[in-house]
């Protein structure tokens, strides 16, 4: 059995008991501002805000939700559409972060030239999480903070469901967009 002095020591050389990634590539910025952008529409609206955003039928003069309503916008940008009018043929197709609640956080990514697959762990929000977190805007958030997605999954407060996407990015014309097709795994 290992002493406690070597178990410490490894866990030491850990960042947060996780082991840490060897210096290689890090994530390109657009792509980590895309899953910051993701994390912080979903923590600080409801899904009633974020349609009724996109609708253009609430004053997004809010600080919260005008917040809310940019990060929103920055994200359609990001994304193409792999088959547009497919799902919704007979009129504008709702944003990604309209109908979704959780949380995305990256586990790792493979980057090759122009092309990136992003590995993330995705934190189901319920209604109960989502009114805490919209509740502690301010401390959370206040003055352009952006939180971190383990300080929004702690400040949530209750157990998250997990599961499991896999996102395909490409550099088109110097800017990373993200395919709008996810694949999703209930576990891994």
């Amino acid at each position: 059995m290992p002493s406690i002095a070597v178990v410490l020591a490894v866990l030491a050389t850990t960042a947060g008991g996780q082991p840490s990634r060897p210096a290689g590539p890090e994530l390109p910025a657009e792509i980590k501002d895309h899953y910051r952008d993701y994390n912080f529409i979903n923590a600080f609206s409801t899904f009633s805000e974020r349609r009724l955003l996109v609708n253009g039928r609430v004053d997004s003069s809010d600080p919260r939700l005008g917040r809310v309503a940019r990060a929103m916008r920055r994200l359609a940008d990001r994304v193409d559409q792999v088959d547009p009018g497919i799902i919704a043929p007979s009129g504008r197709r709702p944003a990604e972060t309209t109908e979704r609640a959780d949380l995305l956080r990256v586990t790792s990514f493979d980057l090759d030239g122009g092309e990136a697959w992003v590995y993330l762990e995705t934190l189901a929000l319920d209604p109960p999480a989502t009114a805490t977190l919209v509740s502690r805007f301010d401390d959370l958030a206040s003055s352009d903070r952006e939180p971190s997605v383990d300080q929004l999954a702690a400040a949530a407060g209750r157990p998250l469901i997990r599961t499991f996407e896999i996102h395909h990015w490409r550099r088109v014309d110097g800017a990373w967009r993200r395919e709008s097709t996810i694949r999703h795994f209930i576990a891994r």
